[in-house]
């Protein structure tokens, strides 16, 4: 890992290509660039309208999709009475619906929100604006800066000071809000990043993708409203939360493989050391090892740890080989035509 932090967007060890945001080809011929609002749904019934409502008059241009996720109330029926169109996604989970709104909608910026009215859509344009001007790839509505006044149910805000406090510690990057549902992405971004989120994890990767592929991206602050009366929020607090930790933990697996299986086997020999010693000790006090037991734990934890290690060191030459086969074809891919 790096030895010091370094802001959001920066890139580090570990970064893939150098991917960097410019302006649409579109607004350099005068097109008007395309955006996209993508809202995933689950029984909202009592605030989908206002939302659809809000962000048209915000934004009166941009198109407006909703991702119906199962719902069993009217959600999609009011969703399409209020001019958005409805797309649906029978497969539970909010990571599945905005896979299937990003696999489907052409657009040049996606606009990422929830349908529960708690996000403003007055925030929009300072989200958009930098990421049409081509200055990052993401934008993300942080609920938790300095200034902000944001109403979270208190697990919730425990929940959302953890997994900053969990990027940190694993990839020495600063971010106030990695759960943030409220966020630009540009077209670069979303066709060069696979998400395989199902949940409510996708916050989480798509942070840790912009960090670790060298997307830039920028925290603005933003207000969270608290539900209207009688919604409820969708996410189950332990089971939910627990999923969102360990995605955390195996994107730094996948992209800091040396770290990550560096960390555990030092470990694990650090371990062995404890049952080792006595043995040591008794080996060298009496010239006879009559603890087997403690010989060969110690023995096991310590070729497990040079086990982990060897893996890192091997996990992480593959990892660099395919971070240059993905640069070297990025770079045919937008080579320019000089003819």
């Amino acid at each position: 890992m790096a030895d010091t932090d370094r802001a959001p967007g920066t890139g580090g060890d570990g970064s893939r290509g150098s991917p960097q945001a410019g302006p649409d080809p579109r607004e350099w011929s005068g097109m008007k660039p395309k955006v996209a609002v993508l809202i995933p749904c689950l029984n909202e019934e009592m605030t989908i309208g206002k939302v659809i409502d809000d962000f048209r008059r915000v934004l009166p241009d941009a198109g407006i999709y909703v991702i119906d996720n199962g719902s069993t109330d009217r959600t999609a029926e009011l969703a399409a009475e209020h001019g958005a169109r409805v797309l649906f996604e029978p497969r539970p989970g909010k990571g599945f619906a905005m896979r299937l709104a990003l696999r489907r909608v052409d657009a040049d910026a996606y606009i990422m929100v929830d349908g529960d009215d708690t996000y403003p859509a007055e925030a929009a344009p300072a989200l958009l604006e930098p990421v049409l001007a081509g200055r990052v790839d993401m934008t993300v509505g942080s609920r938790l800066m300095a200034g902000t006044s944001s109403e979270f149910r208190r697990l919730n805000r425990l929940g959302n000071a953890i997994y900053p406090w969990a990027i940190r510690l694993l990839l020495r990057v600063r971010v106030t809000d990695v759960l943030s549902g409220y966020r630009v992405m540009s077209r670069a971004f979303v066709r060069g990043v696979p998400i395989a989120a199902s949940g409510f994890e996708i916050e989480a990767e798509l942070t840790i993708k912009a960090i670790e592929r060298s997307y830039p991206f920028l925290e603005l602050p933003i207000n969270l409203r608290p539900r209207p009366t009688g919604s409820e929020s969708k996410i189950r607090i332990g089971a939910d939360g627990w999923r969102i930790l360990v995605a955390i933990v195996l994107l730094f697996r996948d992209y800091r493989p040396f770290a990550f299986f560096g960390t555990l086997g030092l470990l694990f020999m650090l371990a062995g050391l404890i049952p080792g010693y006595i043995v040591l000790v008794e080996y060298l006090q009496t010239h006879l090892v009559q603890r087997f037991p403690s010989a060969i734990l110690a023995a096991a934890l310590e070729l497990a740890g040079m086990l982990l290690l060897a893996v890192g060191f091997v996990l992480s030459a593959v990892n660099r080989r395919f971070e240059e086969l993905e640069t070297k074809l990025d770079m045919m891919s937008s080579r320019p035509d000089l003819d």
